[in-house]
């Protein structure tokens, strides 16, 4: 199987085939992976983000109905709604992303590579998913350059 490839920041690879666009775990792959072939730790995490947020909700309301008019003279109060909100905008995330290891490049939107002041690049896919809705999938970059060549070569990246 004849594909291009660049590192990223789990130690896996980001392949570019002429038809797909799949991360695997080895610099030759064996095979592509399947759509939507998801490993168990993302639902995990996403229950674990929903009872997180059930929990700071419970007590914002909790702290609401004890302390009524006092509710903001509490400086803890202000870090649960910090929280609260953090883990709001987690959930939201979760519902726009994807963790697919294959993309086929028929459905890919447009691909844009980013570069965060304090993290590491990251290649961000649009594609469309299951049910006509379009997702995004966030791939950390190890190596800019090698990413944004290979991406700009296979016609691939938005300016």
């Amino acid at each position: 199987m004849q594909t291009k490839h660049f590192r990223t920041t789990t130690g896996e690879y980001c392949h570019i085939s002429k038809d797909t666009v799949f991360i695997f775990n080895t610099k030759e792959p064996t095979r592509i992976p399947l759509e939507h072939e998801l490993s168990n730790a993302w639902s995990v995490k996403s229950i674990l983000n929903y009872i997180f947020f059930m929990l700071l909700l419970f007590y914002t309301l909790f702290s609401v109905s004890y302390y009524n008019v006092g509710f903001f003279m509490e400086p803890i109060n202000y870090g649960g709604l910090l929280l609260l909100f953090l883990s709001f905008v987690r959930i939201k995330e979760g519902f726009i992303s994807s963790n697919t290891p294959m993309i086929p490049r028929n459905k890919i939107k447009s691909v844009y590579l980013k570069s965060p002041m304090f993290s590491y690049p990251r290649v961000v896919i649009y594609f469309d998913g299951p049910e006509g809705k379009v997702l995004r999938r966030n791939i950390s970059v190890k190596y800019k350059k090698e990413a944004e060549q290979l991406l700009s070569e296979e016609g691939l990246l938005k300016s």
